[in-house]
């Protein structure tokens, strides 16, 4: 749109404005011909930044990585045996990066394969480096790499809720007792304000999901999330009750997938990421990522279990670990839903600015119509 004509429209020229073919407006008082001006002038302004605010927004980003071990690097795709080895009741660190974003409240989803073909998947959820990439978050591979590395602000952590759910006769909150594994998501650039959850969804017999809401707030335009899925092992699903083994390692076929869905209700943003059967080899045995703790003293040692013997599962007591530690299971209760987080004010803004826009618009075209009617034979 030439620039000329723009100023025709506001202060007009050798023709009359389009909005005023008589010239009426124009001819008005000093003091009422610049506040028509600050008028138009706030509506174009306030329209443009309608538009820069909707480009910004689309330029928000999300990228999701998982820790390839045999390349000992962040991988933007999938894991499979060429690249990976990892144990049921090991743990895949993931990590997204989401760029773009204005400070304030957010909400995302991440959702996770439970079981595939059925059998058991990704049984929960765990910290991010319990077993690799400690120290690697900024690694510069992958495409999850953060605007704020190599210097991260302090990390806010939070507990993933422990998981009641029950699949042939065993308690997901049990295998997390079993394992003994850390489970916190981490964030850097701003604060984890709860996570909801899990929700699970599909039959275990076959695929099925289970789903965490987490809600944050970011300082600025980067956030890096980080946190780890938990290989499900078979001496616990489902040996640990009579049954035949059925963990991560007795998948075939697919893969199973992590996924982060639903970045403040967008689901142009999702991310999926694969680990293929071949990745998984071996076993760890129960405990074996349990946080040391201090033994029961000096001298005291534990008697070594016997060759090829499956150590046996927690009962309903509290068990013990090899250090002598007691290990209280996590509640059973899940954090209450929470509203969603509160619409950015710069939103409610712009339609405000549009709205005025519109009605700016609508003002002139009417204006146009009274004056051409006045001339109407």
């Amino acid at each position: 749109m030439p620039v000329g004509w723009i100023a025709q429209q506001l202060i007009g020229g050798s023709r009359d404005p389009w909005w005023d073919p008589d010239g009426r407006s124009r001819r008005r008082s000093a003091p009422r011909r610049f506040l028509e001006l600050a008028i138009v002038a706030f509506v174009l302004a306030s329209l443009m930044l309608g538009l820069q605010v909707g480009t910004a927004r689309a330029a928000t980003t999300v990228n999701l990585d998982q820790w390839a071990t045999l390349d000992f690097a962040w991988q933007n795709g999938n894991l499979n045996g060429n690249n990976s080895r990892y144990p049921e009741g090991g743990v895949v660190p993931f990590r997204v990066a989401f760029e773009g974003l204005a400070a304030g409240s957010h909400e995302v989803h991440i959702n996770y394969d439970f079981s595939a073909g059925g059998h058991k998947a990704y049984d929960f959820l765990a910290t991010w480096n319990v077993t690799n990439a400690s120290g690697a978050i900024c690694s510069a591979s992958g495409g999850g790499i953060s605007s704020m590395c190599p210097f991260l602000p302090t990390a806010s952590t939070f507990e993933f809720p422990a998981d009641p759910f029950v699949a042939d006769g065993l308690s997901v909150t049990t295998a997390q007792v079993y394992s003994g594994t850390p489970r916190r998501l981490t964030l850097w650039g701003g604060t984890i304000t709860s996570i909801s959850g899990p929700i699970h969804s599909g039959s275990v017999d076959g695929n099925s999901t289970a789903d965490f809401t987490v809600r944050f707030t970011s300082t600025g335009s980067a956030i890096l999330m980080a946190w780890g899925g938990h290989l499900a092992q078979s001496a616990f699903w489902n040996l640990a009750a009579g049954g035949e083994r059925d963990g991560a390692g007795q998948v075939s076929g697919a893969p199973w997938h992590m996924r982060t869905l639903q970045l403040d209700g967008s689901g142009n943003k999702n991310q999926d990421r694969s680990i293929q059967p071949s990745a998984i080899v071996g076993e760890l045995p129960p405990f074996a990522l349990a946080v040391p703790t201090p033994g029961p003293g000096p001298g005291a040692t534990a008697a070594p279990p016997a060759p090829g013997a499956t150590p046996a599962p927690p009962a309903a007591a509290v068990p013990t670990s090899p250090g002598g530690s007691r290990i209280t299971p996590p509640p059973t209760a899940t954090l209450p839903a929470e509203p969603p987080p509160a619409r950015e004010p710069v939103s409610g803004a712009v339609g405000g600015f549009l709205t005025a826009g519109a009605l700016m618009v609508a003002w002139m075209a009417s204006h146009r119509r009274r004056v051409m009617g006045r001339h109407d034979p």
